[in-house]
């Protein structure tokens, strides 16, 4: 697997908080058009760089306020690539034909479950919203609101080279070495470099 498909697939699930059924109006709009990355992502990418770079988005759910609905969505734009990060590691360990090293290391399969997520969000630089696209809906229960209000969504893309995030993946790498028992060290080597080979790094 190659880092871009697993950006992708990502991407693609990030974007299901879209409503699919729609029990709203679009009253107003950041733009005349919603923007290609928020209707087709895939297509959109197809005129990126993303040999280079790696593209995150999120949309919000409805909020009161449009500035907050868009803070938001940059804020978890941004943190979906150390979430995304830290999972990938996590299951390169439970899915490891050779078994978890972390079921006989109680500190570092405590330290994957409680910290790594921070190590990975502390190494994350260079992370830029490319964008925004927020729009006013008015939600009316004949179209199968529960009640009828108004509250903006928002969306949001966020751009990080691929070398910052091999430099953040090293980072979180080094430190599960460090915290790895004498026992488990080589295996936990041999686990995470597999992982910076599947993931293109």
């Amino acid at each position: 697997m190659k880092i871009l498909g697993l950006f992708l697939s990502f991407l693609v699930m990030s974007c299901a908080s879209r409503t699919l059924e729609k029990d709203y109006k679009v009253v107003d709009a950041s733009q005349q058009e919603v923007p290609e990355w928020v209707e087709d992502l895939n297509e959109w990418l197809e005129d990126q760089d993303t040999e280079k770079f790696s593209f995150y988005t999120y949309t919000t759910e409805s909020k009161n306020s449009r500035s907050m609905a868009c803070e938001i969505a940059k804020a978890k734009s941004t943190a979906l690539i150390a979430e995304e990060l830290s999972t990938y590691i996590k299951q390169s360990f439970a899915q490891n034909t050779q078994g978890d090293p972390t079921s006989t290391d109680e500190a570092l399969s405590e330290y994957v479950e409680s910290s790594l997520l921070k190590v990975v969000e502390a190494n994350i630089q260079g992370a830029k919203t490319l964008s925004t696209y927020w729009e006013k809906h008015r939600h009316q229960t004949d179209l199968g609101a529960k009640k009828d209000y108004e509250g903006f969504v928002c969306s949001a893309i966020t751009r990080i080279s691929k070398k910052q995030l091999k430099s953040a993946y090293k980072a979180a790498q080094k430190k599960l070495e460090k915290k790895a028992s004498n026992a488990s060290k080589g295996q936990v080597k041999k686990i995470l470099d597999q992982a910076s080979t599947n993931l293109g790094m």
